[in-house]
């Protein structure tokens, strides 16, 4: 009679410590480690494309058409609207009709407004993205804090890129905040 009592103590001991084991294993708990919440392209893949799609942009000496694939049509559109802004062109537009027209949509106080595409320089040599760290990510974008060097003219732009895919799941540009 003593050896069943203790046995079945010995076996409401055992099971009583798995029971507490399980609940630190709580389901409910565990997804919140899972990705759910981070962006299907990628930190990696995401730097990557910056880097290869950055650095042939200039290679192919700035072709508005790498730029188009590069970004999205509404940025396209807006970069090239602040690219053109002030200038005596029959395409151009003054900063008040700039601001009218993308106030709601995009910082132009980092827009870079009458400089170029990525790099504010009328003049490159060697181009290439220095530094490449991630700001923050939400399922529908990624943002990154880049710096693009040139290297034979010893400059550097620092950028925010904000990446995000398309309905094609391709990556394209949707924002640059220019810092310099």
């Amino acid at each position: 009679m003593k050896r069943f009592v203790f046995l079945a103590f010995i076996c409401s001991l055992f099971s009583c410590q798995n029971n507490s084991n399980q609940t630190d294993n709580n389901p409910v708990d565990s997804l919140s480690y899972q990705d759910f919440d981070q962006n299907p392209i990628g930190v990696d893949k995401g730097c990557k494309w910056l880097k290869d799609n950055i650095e042939l942009y200039f290679q192919k000496d700035g072709s508005i058409e790498i730029m188009r694939a590069m970004t999205t049509p509404e940025y396209f559109e807006f970069k090239n609207d602040a690219i053109n802004t002030g200038l005596e062109m029959d395409s151009s537009i003054t900063e008040f009709e700039l601001n009218q027209k993308w106030k709601n949509k995009f910082d132009l106080k980092t827009a870079g407004i009458g400089s170029g595409f990525l790099i504010s320089g009328q003049d490159w040599k060697n181009i290439q993205v220095s530094n490449c760290n991630l700001i923050n990510q939400t399922p529908q974008e990624i943002n990154y804090k880049i710096l693009i060097s040139d290297c034979d003219f010893q400059t550097d732009y620092n950028r925010d890129i904000k990446l995000i895919l398309d309905q094609n799941n391709q990556i394209k540009i949707a924002d640059i905040k220019e810092y310099d």
